[in-house]
């Protein structure tokens, strides 16, 4: 049987604080006149040997009003006793009681200390967003300004948070109703909220700027969220929402009509120009590596022969992506940052068929916080390594994941190339698709812990020799497809 978790001597307490029963019921003994109906694991962040967050979402039912409501919970997992530490600076802070009632809750018998929201440990715009009056009168004046030109009313709002990454970002969808002027027709707006531990809201709306007022935009082969606001005091850049759902929930297999869609439109955001980003770095990628391997080797020791040849692999292809020139990357693509149109109409279950083939056939990229340049390969391969890794984790081998995705993302790479009339140098793309499969997939399977992350490890970090191996992708391709030699029959002398 497969692992499910590490063995980690400096965190005992590890299978504990992944276990929702089990955190369900520590989390009942904080609770006054409240049941927990349910405990579910949102979120992780697994430091070894040092530390593990974890954030919940809390179903509860209050007996005394007779209300149901959502709770979410960060906690820290510490080894040596630091939650004690970390728990007299957070009553420094002056943490605000939850819906629930707990601000704070400190267990020493699991060295764990709890946030409940809106209490963050490090963002601040948390609280800001979980306060119906801070919003009211801070924060919304500005946006509508923003959106009706000084001349707009705000009449109520209603926030929802979408995403509570603790201690380095959250988002939420904010739904604005306005008037334009006293007596006028009250109109709705639905824009979304982000903020970060960086505050680096103010780069990403110039970037977005950028990107709307770019040719690829007007000639409609780029789409991107439109900017609305970069609030400096408060932290928050405010965007306009899209319509749509993300391509993973309209197509899961990623067909290749979908991914053609997505190479398409990311060579126009590669040929678009954006002076002043950030550029990645041969040492960056150096870098990279080395964490990945040393991180896994340390969870895993038995890992360390294959990960020390995928390093040598890699180190040995550094030097080639210095002779690509440089692109304008999304940063973080794949298929949950695309969103493309739902034919069912919003908050309707989708159609994948005329979803997909919507009349404007158009896609759009989301979460742009970390667009930087580079080489356009380093993209194509994640896309490629992405698809390997949806497929190790539907069970498949590395042969057969490799040949399962291929059209997919053939499909994306002839697409990508069509519209730049720059084909993808398969050496490259073979580095590019094993560096992902170490740095990304296979180390966030270990950070993340998700249910059956753990697991595939070996079988992403397997897919990425073969693929370093071959040389080619499509060489993996190939010896995937090429059928297992017959066992040698034994020699009279053999036997």
């Amino acid at each position: 049987m497969k692992p499910e978790l590490p063995t980690d001597l400096a965190l005992p307490q590890l299978a504990h604080a992944l276990d929702p029963m089990a955190m369900a019921t520590t989390f009942a003994a904080e609770l006054d006149g409240i049941t927990v109906l349910a405990c579910e694991v949102d979120r992780i962040k697994y430091r070894p040997q040092r530390n593990c967050s974890v954030s919940y979402r809390l179903q509860l039912d209050d007996t005394r009003s007779g209300r149901r409501l959502e709770q979410r919970v960060a906690a820290r997992f510490c080894s040596g006793g630091d939650a004690a530490r970390r728990h007299r600076q957070a009553l420094a802070r002056g943490p605000d009681a939850s819906a629930a009632g707990p601000a704070l809750s400190y267990f020493p018998a699991l060295d764990m200390l709890a946030h409940w929201l809106p209490n963050d440990a490090k963002l601040d715009a948390v609280r800001l967003l979980c306060s119906d009056s801070d919003m009211s009168q801070r924060v919304l004046p500005a946006v509508v300004a923003a959106l009706t030109n000084g001349r707009g009313l705000l009449v109520d709002h209603d926030l929802t948070l979408v995403q509570v990454v603790p201690e380095l970002r959250v988002c939420a969808r904010v739904e604005l109703r306005l008037r334009q002027v006293p007596g006028a027709t009250v109109s709705s707006h639905t824009l979304y909220a982000k903020a970060d531990l960086e505050r680096s809201g103010g780069i990403t709306q110039a970037v977005m700027r950028t990107l709307q007022d770019s040719t690829a935009q007007a000639q409609g082969l780029l789409h991107t969220p439109q900017p609305v606001l970069w609030q400096e005091a408060t932290g928050l850049h405010w965007q306009r929402a899209v319509p749509g759902i993300a391509l993973q929930d309209a197509d899961p297999a990623i067909g290749a009509a979908s991914s053609a869609r997505v190479g398409a439109m990311l060579a126009a955001l590669h040929a678009t120009a954006m002076p002043g980003l950030p550029a990645v770095r041969a040492d960056h990628l150096r870098a990279d590596i080395y964490r990945a391997a040393g991180l896994l080797g340390r969870v895993q020791p038995e890992w360390e022969p294959l990960l020390a040849r995928l390093v040598a692999h890699l180190e040995a292809g550094i030097a080639a992506l210095a002779h690509e020139p440089s692109a304008t990357l999304h940063g973080d693509l794949h298929p949950r940052n695309v969103l493309v149109p739902n034919a069912a109409g919003e908050g309707d279950a989708p159609d994948p068929s005329p979803l997909l083939d919507a009349a404007d056939g158009r896609c759009t990229f989301i979460d742009l916080d970390g667009v930087h340049t580079g080489p356009a390969v380093l993209e194509l391969g994640a896309w490629v390594a992405d698809a390997l890794y949806r497929a190790t984790l539907a069970g498949l081998a590395p042969m057969a994941a490799i040949q399962a995705t291929a059209p997919s993302w053939r499909a994306f790479l002839a697409a990508h190339a069509q519209a730049s009339g720059h084909r993808v140098d398969q050496a490259l793309l073979a580095w590019s698709t094993a560096h992902d499969l170490l740095c990304k997939r296979a180390l966030r399977c270990v950070i993340n812990l998700k249910p059956g992350r753990f697991g595939a490890v070996p079988r992403l970090l397997a897919l990425a020799e073969v693929i370093a191996d071959a040389g080619e992708v499509e060489a993996a391709v190939d010896a995937a497809a090429a059928p297992t030699p017959a066992p040698r029959a034994a020699t009279a002398e053999a036997a």
